[in-house]
């Protein structure tokens, strides 16, 4: 998998001379190397003081991540003079999200075994020495504890302008706590060419809510139980209609048309989304909605001409479910432990062995029209519901399981456990959660983490 650095293009005397085209773009998503197939993994987590249950203080989070530093020669990230995070020379990374929730970005593997003993690496030295600051980092998709009034954005440029502007986009009355609560794991997967991607983008679409209901387990908010599994779920839902699940509507249809256009069809509705600023030489200039980014291309904005940075850090600011880049991000799971989080790495690892045209053919009972429909029906209920054919949609995840377990070989298949006790239940975390009673942030937290 090709990592894009954030400096890819340096700036020049006579870049905002040049101009940007769609067809330059696309570039970006036909650049594959023929290599092996690798998956990459991001984990959020909710950063909890484990007395009171709230979210430390800046202070707190910036003494841990400088102590990590430390031991491991990891290099601090700034924005400005606020730590932001850490990186390390090949590519993992540490991220402070809006609300001080820690994110761990790792580099793409071949195998599920090398991302455990990277992933694993990383957390267990975080977890000591958060220990020390009475500090745990929560896998839990939603803060159970704080309100979005309690908790203090983080310091940072990018997440000032988004907090002043995205809340004014039509449907983003819960923005606030997508930027503020909200923990999720994201699985990246490599395509090859063109038509892998199409396919992939499709399928992963198709399922996308079946997984989203599989990892439901944010119930308890505001210290109370939440009618809905995957209140994590629900809150994206509502963080902006033209940059959250943009593609639930007539826009599915343009991008899987005809494969040959996929890219072309998925630049055209991304740079249809309006923009929210760009930067030049590290300052921002704000746009907030001004123009969408079809306009940038062709009018500029102030003195500004589009560059392909532009458009990266856009395409960025636009969050469906499963989105492209020169690789596939999935990205609507609840947090939860690392052994889930692997289990997930696993669970698509395996499916995309597959024959992906071929599994496309095999649910053709999932319709793209009914997506809308099963990511609400999964929020609400994880996956005690029934497709409108009346199949469970339980029985749609044991099928998409034995597809995946057959195609692992077996050191890998064992990281399927996690998932494969919760289809024997046919209970999510959230069922386990409200079985036992659970309705407020200590029992849950007891529950989680001791």
């Amino acid at each position: 998998m090709q990592k894009l650095l954030d400096k890819e293009i340096k700036l020049t005397k006579n870049q905002e001379k040049q101009f940007l085209t769609i067809e330059k773009i696309e570039e970006f998503y036909l650049n594959k190397k023929n290599s092996k197939f690798q998956y990459g993994l991001e984990y959020e987590r909710i950063s909890l003081d484990k007395k009171s249950l709230c979210v430390p203080s800046y202070a707190v989070i910036r003494k841990i991540i400088e102590q990590y530093c430390e031991i491991t020669n990891w290099e601090l990230v700034f924005d400005d003079k606020t730590v932001i995070g850490a990186k390390d020379s090949i590519g993992n990374s540490i991220s402070l999200e809006p609300g001080l929730q820690l994110e761990i970005s790792l580099v793409p593997m071949e195998s599920i075994i090398d991302i455990d003993i990277n992933l694993s690496k990383i957390v267990s030295l975080l977890d000591k020495i958060a220990q020390a600051y009475n500090v745990i980092f929560l896998g839990v998709g939603i803060n159970p504890s704080d309100s979005v009034e309690t908790i203090e954005l983080l310091d940072k440029n990018r997440y000032r302008i988004m907090n002043q502007y995205l809340p004014k986009n039509k449907k983003a009355n819960l923005v606030q706590k997508m930027m503020r609560k909200t923990a999720g794991i994201q699985v990246n997967i490599d395509y090859k060419d063109k038509k892998d991607a199409y396919l992939k983008l499709l399928f992963f679409n198709l399922i996308s809510p079946f997984i989203l209901g599989l990892s439901a387990n944010s119930v308890v908010e505001n210290n109370k139980s939440s009618s809905y599994k995957s209140l994590r779920g629900n809150i994206w839902r509502y963080s902006g209609a033209n940059r959250c699940n943009f593609f639930y509507k007539d826009v599915f249809s343009k991008i899987f048309f005809k494969y040959s256009n996929v890219f072309k069809n998925y630049i055209n509705s991304i740079i249809d989304v309006p923009m929210v600023y760009i930067e030049r030489n590290s300052k921002i200039i704000p746009i907030e909605g001004k123009i969408t980014f079809k306009e940038f291309l062709k009018n500029g904005f102030s003195l500004y001409n589009a560059r392909f940075e532009d458009y990266i850090l856009h395409q960025s600011l636009c969050f469906p479910d499963v989105r492209l880049k020169n690789y596939i991000e999935i990205r609507n799971h609840d947090s939860s432990d690392i052994q889930t989080a692997l289990s997930f790495c696993a669970f698509y690892k395996g499916l995309s062995l597959n024959n992906i045209e071929d599994l496309i053919q095999k649910f053709s009972y999932l319709k793209i029209e009914n997506i809308d429909f099963y990511n609400n029906e999964a929020t609400l209920k994880g996956l005690d519901f029934n497709l409108n054919s009346k199949k469970p949609a339980w029985s749609v995840i044991e099928e998409l399981f034995e597809l995946s377990i057959n195609k692992l070989n077996s050191k890998e298949r064992i990281y399927l456990n996690p998932i494969f006790n919760l289809i024997k239940q046919r209970k999510t975390k959230a069922d386990i959660i409200l079985d036992y009673g659970i309705n407020n942030s200590k029992d849950l937290f007891s529950y989680l983490y001791e």
